[in-house]
């Protein structure tokens, strides 16, 4: 239940991602799928609910439909979680492109074969999901259960389950029970109006473990990372679905599964956890292996939800062709295309050129492609329409301090900070403005502010998953001498992270700074594993600050 990937390099996907990098090999490959074509729209829709801002080219009821069920799978979430935490006032964005290929197309390297992915960016946490509905042609698996052809369903529902322990179980748990989690709340399915079914089993898993690829539980309970299991992620994922649902159903190995969670969480070497949790695993294992031909599904009566009442707005023609720049805003650019892009986005405003949405698209656009005076034109245009506009308001800020350098006066400093305040005075929730206050001190190469800490604060808390914020915010305190909050803010992203020998651990740090280089959103930050070795060094007394290098025993 980890952080989900560094900004936008690693994003948390269904299915098996391909890229020039190789920077997904821990993921699942995936069977061959066969789409059905969705019908075409006209253009694009957005609906509004209380945790979701959701983006289709669905007809309105379909939408409202999508979202509307969406918001009944997060209130039925936090009741079967016991999860007594207000909901963020920051709202997940998740777009809904055509199928498949066009979920891959929102990536800025090659990619194929992902069907859905979740992460996080400066401007708050999304995901991609598609419409339409893919089948396998092929009958039950099991007669328990029936095993689901409407992929997509629970696609979007397995990756907004990581958002949502990212968001409020923000803690050190292995990657099994993340994905099995997620697996298992995440194949609800809705048969019919006001009904909920839960505990299906998840597409093909099942069958991978049926077939003879199965993991004993005592490496499965021990395993730190994907990586430990390199061979076997498919049967990770069924196995950690079918423990979670077995602790779910079974009242004694679900207090285990909660004792040995609680242990891993505070520090308890895996391999100990998992004895002292749940005693004898060979007995476990066998009982876990007889439970595949023994789950079921539980059926329960909702309340039914006013649908029509979910706003829903038709984007204008020039929204809607914007729409493929808007999403990769949040997954990212190959830098050199930016340009390109920045001049393609000014000829399709042309035909509304004081739309709003246009033009927050293109000062961002402009800010990325550091084309700062452009930016600073554009950000002013946006506001003498829109006054208080909080894109506008950020990017004017951004703009400013783009142009400046660390020898240029406190005042100009000052002034490029006062449109990132104001930002931050319109909304209690914005996270990029806040982040923005932050980087302009790192860009003065001066110790950021009291009041800029405390903003970053406000947005690490706003998106704990992003490890972009995660590091800054850790870096910042160790700066300031507090080691024990450094430590607590980057634990949870070096928790379970694959450290691998030192020839691997040099090639990933490699192909992370080639790809920082080449594509926005993405950071090459030490690794939070490396940071919090060199932390705890640091408060063990066992870091030389000379040589620059962790010392085996603490000093006297």
């Amino acid at each position: 239940m980890g952080v989900a990937g560094r900004a936008s390099l690693f994003f948390h996907a269904t299915g098996a991602i391909m890229t020039r990098l190789s920077l997904a090999a821990f993921l699942s490959a995936l069977a061959c799928l066969f789409a059905l074509a969705a019908p075409a729209q006209a253009g694009w829709r957005v609906a509004e609910t209380e945790n979701f801002i959701y983006y289709s080219e669905a007809p309105p009821q379909e939408l409202r439909q999508t979202v509307g069920r969406l918001q009944t799978f997060d209130k039925l979430v936090r009741a079967l979680t016991g999860n007594q935490r207000a909901s963020s006032p920051l709202k997940v964005v998740i777009f809904e492109v055509a199928d498949m290929d066009e979920v891959n197309n929102t990536f800025p390297y090659e990619s194929y074969g992902v069907g859905g992915y979740y992460s996080s960016t400066r401007q708050g946490p999304f995901l991609v999901t598609f419409r339409n509905v893919l089948r396998t042609g092929q009958g039950s698996a099991f007669k328990a259960s029936r095993q689901s052809l409407t992929w997509g369903p629970e696609v979007r529902q397995h990756e907004y389950l990581h958002h949502y322990m990212y968001q409020y179980f923000n803690a050190n748990y292995p990657s099994w029970y993340s994905e099995g989690f997620a697996e298992y709340y995440g194949t609800m399915a809705f048969p019919e109006p006001n009904v909920v079914e839960i505990g299906h089993a998840p597409y093909f898993r099942m069958d991978a473990i049926r077939s003879g690829d199965w993991i004993h539980v005592e490496k499965l309970l021990t395993a730190k990372s994907y990586a430990d299991v390199r061979d076997q992620i498919g049967a990770l994922y069924a196995e950690g679905w079918l423990l979670t649902h077995l602790a779910a159903t079974r009242p004694e190995r679900g207090a285990q599964l909660k004792a040995y969670l609680n242990a891993v969480a505070n520090g308890t070497p895996y391999d100990q956890a998992a004895r002292e949790a749940f005693g004898d695993l060979d007995a476990l294992n066998r009982e876990l292996r007889k439970y595949r031909s023994e789950f079921k599904a539980v059926r329960l009566s909702l309340k039914p939800i006013d649908e029509a009442a979910i706003p829903v707005r038709e984007l204008t023609p020039v929204e809607s062709e914007l729409m493929r720049y808007q999403i990769r805003l949040y997954s990212g650019f190959d830098y050199a295309a930016l340009s390109q892009i920045v001049s393609a986005t000014r000829k399709i405003r042309a035909a509304e050129p004081d739309n709003r949405m246009g033009l927050q698209i293109q000062v961002q656009l402009e800010n990325l492609a550091h084309k700062h005076q452009d930016a600073l034109e554009t950000a002013t245009r946006l506001l003498a329409l829109y006054p208080g506009d909080t894109i506008g308001l950020t990017h004017l800020g951004i703009a400013r301090a783009g142009l400046l350098t660390p020898q240029s006066s406190e005042e100009e400093w000052e002034t490029a900070r006062e449109p990132l305040r104001e930002a931050i005075a319109t909304s209690a929730i914005a996270v990029e403005p806040r982040v923005a206050l932050f980087q302009t001190f790192l860009d003065q190469k001066v110790m950021p502010s009291l009041e800029a800490q405390n903003r970053m604060v406000e947005a690490f808390t706003l998106v704990p998953s992003n490890d972009d914020i995660r590091y800054l915010l850790a870096r910042d305190f160790e700066q300031r001498g507090m080691i024990e909050d450094a430590i607590g803010v980057i634990k949870p992203a070096a928790f379970g992270a694959f450290d691998g020998d030192e020839r691997e651990k040099a090639r990933r740090e490699k192909q992370l700074a080639q790809a920082a280089k080449r594509y926005s959103n993405i950071s090459a930050y030490e690794s939070p594993v490396d940071m919090l070795k060199r932390l705890e060094a640091k408060r063990d007394g066992r870091w030389d600050e000379a040589r620059g290098v962790i010392i085996a025993a603490a000093s006297n």
